[in-house]
C-alpha cells in the first residue's frame, strides 16, 4: 500500500511539498507577480479548466478522443489505456478521476523548451495523497497539455520548486555540473535499479513506494507460475524525454517516464498456461474472464512517470524518488511457438 504526502503551494510563485493529509490542510496559493511571470495564474486558469473539461468528457465516454489536446504525451497514453480497462472491465477496475486544480499560480521551468509548468492538487476524498500535475509546452507554437499526473509519496525531504521568471532558460538549458549527480542520467539510472534490484553509480533512496510495488509484482509474477513458466523483467527509459523545474534549494526536481516490460515463457509443453485479469482483457479486448493462453511467450507491457529531487552540488548526491504515476498496463502481446 502506498502512503502519500500532500504539495502545498506558497507565495513568490513557489511549491512546497509537506506531508498532510485532507485538503483542508493544503493552503490555498496567492498570486505571484504575472508582470514577470511566463504563465499567468489567468492563463493557467484557462488551460486548466479545458483540461479539466475534456477529461470529464473522458470519464463519462470512456473515449480517450474527448481528451482533446490538453491531455497528451504520456499523461494521454496512460489514460487512453485506463479507460480501455474501465470500458472491458467495469466495476473490477477502480478509474482515478485525474483531478487538476484550475486556480493557482504555477511553477514554470524557464523560457527554454520543452517548457514544463507544475501544479498541485490536495489528497482525494477518502484517500491521503496529493497529486503533482506536471504540464508541458514543447515548443514557442505549441499549446500547454498536461503531461503527466504524479502522486507524492510520504518522504520526509520533500523539496520546494520555485519558478523562474520570463529572463531565465531554466531546465533543460541547465549545467550538470550544478547538480549533486547529472540530472540527465537519474532515469536511466533508476531503471538500472529496478532491473537489477542494485544501486547504481547513482544512489537513490533505497525502497521507494514504486521500486518496492514493482519488485512485489514481479515476484508475484514468478510465485504464480510455479513450474509452468519463467518470468523475467526489463526496464527502459521513456521516449518522451524530461521535464523538470527549479527547487528552491538549488537542486530540480525532475520528471521522466521509465517503462518496462513483463516477459512470461511457458516451460512445461504439457501444461496450459493462462493469465487473466487486466492481462487477459487487454489482449483478448473483453472483461468476461478473459484470458491470454500462453502457447511459448506472452509480453506485458507497462509504464509509469517517476518524479525525483536531484540536490544541488555539494550536497548529499542520495537522489530522492518523490513520486510516480501508478504504473499502467498498455499493450499484451502474444508470441507463438515454432
Amino acid at each position: 500500500m502506498r502512503k502519500f504526502a500532500a504539495l502545498t503551494m506558497s507565495t513568490a510563485l513557489a511549491l512546497t511539498l509537506s506531508a498532510c493529509a485532507s485538503q483542508e490542510d493544503v493552503p490555498q496559493p496567492t498570486s505571484g507577480n504575472n508582470e514577470h511571470a511566463i504563465v499567468s495564474d489567468e492563463k493557467y486558469a484557462e488551460i486548466a479548466t479545458e483540461t479539466e473539461a475534456g477529461i470529464a468528457a473522458a470519464n463519462e465516454s470512456l473515449d480517450p478522443a474527448d481528451l482533446t489536446g490538453r491531455v497528451n504525451g504520456p499523461a494521454r497514453t496512460y489514460r487512453a489505456a485506463q479507460l480501455q480497462l474501465e470500458s472491458l472491465l467495469g466495476d473490477a477496475y477502480e478509474l482515478d478521476p485525474m483531478l487538476v486544480a484550475t486556480e493557482g499560480s504555477p511553477v514554470v521551468s524557464g523560457t527554454a523548451y520543452p517548457r514544463t509548468m507544475m501544479t498541485t492538487v490536495p489528497p482525494r476524498d477518502g484517500k491521503n495523497l496529493a497529486t503533482l500535475s506536471v504540464w508541458s509546452q514543447n515548443g514557442p507554437r505549441g499549446n500547454y497539455h498536461l503531461w503527466a499526473d504524479i502522486e507524492l509519496f510520504g518522504t520526509s525531504n520533500l523539496p520546494e520548486i520555485v519558478s523562474q521568471l520570463s529572463d531565465t532558460a531554466g531546465f533543460p538549458e541547465v549545467d550538470a555540473a550544478d547538480y549533486a549527480v547529472d540530472p540527465a542520467e537519474v532515469l536511466a539510472q533508476y531503471a538500472r535499479y529496478n532491473g537489477t534490484r542494485e544501486q547504481q553509480s547513482i544512489q537513490f533512496s533505497p525502497d521507494d513506494p514504486l521500486y518496492t510495488q514493482i519488485a512485489e509484482q514481479q515476484d508475484s509474477f514468478v510465485e504464480s507460475l510455479g513450474d509452468l513458466g519463467t518470468a523475467a523483467t526489463d526496464f527502459a527509459v521513456g521516449e518522451g524525454g524530461l521535464r523538470g523545474v527549479s527547487t528552491a534549494s538549488g537542486g530540480l526536481v525532475v520528471v521522466g517516464e521509465m517503462t518496462y516490460q513483463v516477459r512470461i515463457t511457458k516451460t512445461n509443453e504439457d501444461a496450459t498456461l493462462r493469465i487473466g485479469g487486466q492481462i487477459g482483457a487487454i489482449h483478448e479486448q473483453e472483461g468476461d474472464n478473459a484470458m491470454l493462453e500462453i502457447d511459448q511467450q506472452g509480453i506485458a507491457n507497462y509504464a509509469t512517470i517517476v518524479a525525483f529531487y536531484v540536490p544541488p552540488a555539494g550536497a548529499d548526491p542520495v537522489v530522492e524518488v518523490i513520486g510516480s504515476s501508478q504504473p499502467t498496463l498498455i499493450s499484451v502481446e502474444s508470441v507463438a511457438g515454432d
